[in-house]
């Protein structure tokens, strides 16, 4: 697909062909200017808009998203780390893939405050949507290292496909294109954390009332791969048992440290995730500014508590990965897809562009 790419901006770079560069479609939308920049954005007329609150809701959103990510950055890397012996001061990639969301959203947000979504906002917007691909990808491959070379390929071939995209397409189809994957990711992300939270809480239910059974060398290749998480998982709850801390209050009495299971936070970013795609479908099914104001401020929202996840679990070890059917991923795929085009189909009727 790069080879193709490259192939394609060679041969336009060299053809004779006298091709103009069109940057809006016939009969397109008006779009709005930034303030800051005075550039184009892909913001058409916002109804009942109030440029007060848009900056307030915004500037709020970019600060509560920036001390949150700072301080789970600070919490795990100046706290929690350093606590751990040499061998285990890790965060894992999945923590690792969702404290650099945090970051990407960060900076998208904040530029978006400065210049607005647009064709050169995305530049920056694109690496929040990349990130949510990565989590995607990662779940499915169960996780491996960051630096498989699939997982890379992927990653690197959305970034160069998304922004020639962008780059190519007239107003208004740069947006619809870029909003439609990014709500088809959001949907997509949100549906395999909603299966990686009931996984987890499955297996926790089923702990709670298996018993161990010792196997021998030759039973070892009857266990299936479900039977031997529910194992490892009753092992982790009985190590997590006998580790409990005992503290001494000044009264001489003792109470107990229980750590809160793994699908109770993996329920944090599942919420998480549902908050933000329902946030971006909202926006996209009207121009209202009330819609706008809900989407910025689930933002504040939302990735507060990407950042308590990564405080609650600081190295995903204890989460258990269901085993990947390619055919659910699909259809996993195809829902978001599905729910992306319905969504940008129903703002395009509100917006009465159908006409």
């Amino acid at each position: 697909m790069i080879s193709g790419l490259l192939f394609s901006l060679i041969w336009l770079a060299t053809s004779e062909v006298d091709a103009k560069w069109i940057s809006e479609i016939p009969n397109a939308p008006s779009r709005g200017f930034s303030k800051l920049f005075a550039i184009p954005t892909w913001i058409s007329h916002i109804e009942d808009y109030d440029d007060d609150a848009f900056n307030a809701t915004t500037i709020f959103t970019v600060i509560i998203i920036a001390v949150s990510t700072m301080y789970s950055l600070y919490h795990i890397f100046w706290i929690h780390l350093p606590s751990l012996p040499r061998s285990r001061r890790s965060v894992g990639p999945f923590n690792a893939l969702i404290l650099l969301y945090l970051i990407s959203t960060f900076f998208a947000s904040f530029t978006f405050s400065l210049m607005n979504a647009g064709r050169i906002w995305a530049a920056f917007g694109v690496f929040h949507n990349l990130f949510e691909i990565a989590l995607l990808s990662h779940i499915m491959l169960r996780q491996k290292s960051l630096l498989e070379r699939n997982f890379v390929s992927v990653c690197f071939a959305y970034l160069l496909t998304t922004m020639f995209a962008v780059i190519v397409l007239p107003w208004p189809l740069d947006a619809l294109f870029f909003k439609f994957q990014g709500l088809a990711t959001d949907f997509a992300l949100s549906i395999d954390l909603g299966r990686l939270y009931y996984h987890n809480k499955g297996l926790h239910k089923k702990a709670s009332v298996v018993t161990l059974v010792a196997t021998t060398d030759d039973d070892c290749e009857s266990v299936d791969d479900y039977t031997r998480e529910c194992d490892q998982l009753v092992q982790q709850l009985q190590q997590q048992q006998q580790q409990k801390e005992l503290n001494e209050d000044p009264n001489k009495k003792l109470k107990y440290q229980v750590m809160v299971p793994a699908h109770s936070n993996v329920a944090i970013i599942y919420i998480a995730a549902t908050l933000h795609a329902i946030g971006n479908a909202f926006v996209t099914f009207t121009n209202h500014f009330y819609m706008w104001v809900i989407f910025q401020f689930i933002y504040g929202i939302s990735f507060p508590m990407y950042a308590y996840y990564c405080i609650a679990e600081p190295n995903a070890s204890r989460i258990s990965w269901y085993k990947v059917d390619y055919a659910k991923e699909v259809l996993v795929m195809v829902s978001g897809i599905a729910l992306a085009g319905v969504s940008i189909a129903v703002g395009i009727y509100n917006a009465d562009i159908h006409h």
